[in-house]
């Protein structure tokens, strides 16, 4: 109750509250300090501007020029007083990174980030081994200001500490999650092998304690089997590097097995990689136009299947809410196609690019730099993909992971889907 208390008493006091670090932060957002501008500036240029054509406008006018040089002197007074005057000694490169993190923060898209070097090298290798970790897909729900849970892994200590896609997380062991310090939340639920992390989350409306012991978690995201005899069924857990080699392999033997039909279960599936989702898609869909990729200055790239077979039995994909990004592009694709249906509800709304590209000082920006759009004209982001039919599963198991064949409402309607149309 005191927890609930304290998340409910801080929602009320958010506009009044003063929080001394996010306006150091801001303080220094605006740009970077003077000194190592060459160095930071021309970094950010260099490394962005084959995607978003930023150096050649910087480069084309006195009025570009001149607004980043006022900027600059701005951000050089702001820290230098910080670093001259506050309290406890501080660096000049923890100020600096600050400064690089809160220009993306200023851009209000979550999305888009400052990743320290250590946080890059880690990207580098994810989803290509093991880990230590709970086993989750999180990202940051700007509306109720904590860490949602997009989807859980197999055989995690997620799963079995039962945690559930839609839970938000509002502590992590003493630390409130907040915007600025979520990414350093998630660096927490990592943490050591057989250690616990204590969470405190909410749950329709319901503030729940959770330990949970951190364990390896394995990166494989595919699972598959054999339903009423004759129906393929495959879960996508997410879109990480090697699921299309997975995905096959596991697809291969299933048409071994002479089925009827195929479900793939994309729910809960938060996405990943692009290419994956693609080269999924190019086995079930003839050769068309897929998707379209639309830049901020409107510039397009078509992305195209160039399979010259498609699926020939009954294939249906289940969605819900919590299917984002890749999940929506696969989606979209087999529906505008036609060469199945999407069963479910409609999906999370994620359809948005982010490019990292790492800075020269070691840390990188991850930009958002463009949308995707469904062949059919649909902009997935915050739109999402609508099924073409409307199931929705029944409130005992809506945030389940794991639900009884029986009672899962949006499985039936596929295996009744498939058996109609044999």
């Amino acid at each position: 109750m005191k927890v609930c208390e304290v998340i409910k008493l801080e929602e009320e006091n958010k506009s009044k509250k003063i929080n001394f670090k996010k306006i150091m932060s801001e303080a220094i957002t605006a740009s970077i300090v003077i000194v190592i501008c060459t160095i930071i500036i021309g970094a950010i240029f260099i490394v962005v501007s084959p995607n978003i054509e930023f150096k050649q406008d910087y480069n084309s006018g006195k009025d570009n020029k001149n607004e980043v040089q006022n900027s600059l002197s701005k951000i050089e007074e702001a820290l230098v007083r910080v670093y001259s005057e506050y309290i406890e000694e501080v660096s000049y490169e923890d100020l600096v990174e600050g400064a690089i993190s809160g220009i993306a923060q200023a851009t209000g898209d979550p999305y888009t980030r400052y990743i320290t070097e250590e946080e890059f090298q880690d990207m580098l290798v994810e989803g290509t081994e093991t880990y230590v970790g709970i086993g989750v897909h999180l990202t940051f729900d700007l509306e109720k200001n904590g860490i949602q849970i997009l989807g859980i892994m197999p055989n995690s200590p997620a799963l079995d500490a039962e945690l559930k896609a839609g839970d938000i997380i509002y502590y992590v062991d003493d630390m409130r999650v907040t915007y600025e310090n979520y990414m350093d939340a998630i660096d927490v639920i990592k943490g050591e092998e057989n250690t616990v992390v204590k969470l405190i989350i909410e749950r329709n409306g319901k503030i729940i304690e959770k330990e949970v012991t951190r364990k390896k978690v394995q990166t494989n995201n595919i699972s598959s089997e054999l339903i009423n005899g004759n129906i393929g069924y495959i879960k996508i857990w997410a879109f990480e590097n090697e699921i299309y080699d997975q995905f096959k392999k596991e697809y291969d033997k299933l048409r071994a097995q002479n089925i009827k039909g195929l479900v793939i279960d994309l729910r809960n599936n938060p996405g990943g990689f692009v290419d994956q989702a693609l080269l999924i898609a190019n086995m079930f869909v003839p050769e068309c136009e897929a998707l379209k990729l639309v830049s901020r200055e409107g510039v397009e790239k078509t992305y195209k299947t160039t399979s010259k077979t498609e699926i020939d039995i009954p294939l249906t994909i289940l969605v819900n809410e919590n299917s984002a990004s890749s999940s929506e592009i696969l989606s979209a694709i087999v529906k505008d196609a036609n060469k199945g249906v999407i069963i479910g509800t409609k999906t999370y709304g994620k359809g948005i690019v982010q490019t990292t590209k790492q800075l020269s000082f070691g840390g990188a920006l991850s930009i958002t730099t463009a949308k995707y759009y469904t062949e059919s004209g649909i902009e997935i982001h915050k739109n999402g993909i609508e099924p073409n039919i409307l199931v929705e599963q029944s409130e005992e198991y809506k945030n389940e992971i794991v639900v009884p064949y029986d009672k899962d409402l949006q499985l039936q309607a596929a295996i009744k889907y498939i058996n109609e149309n044999n």
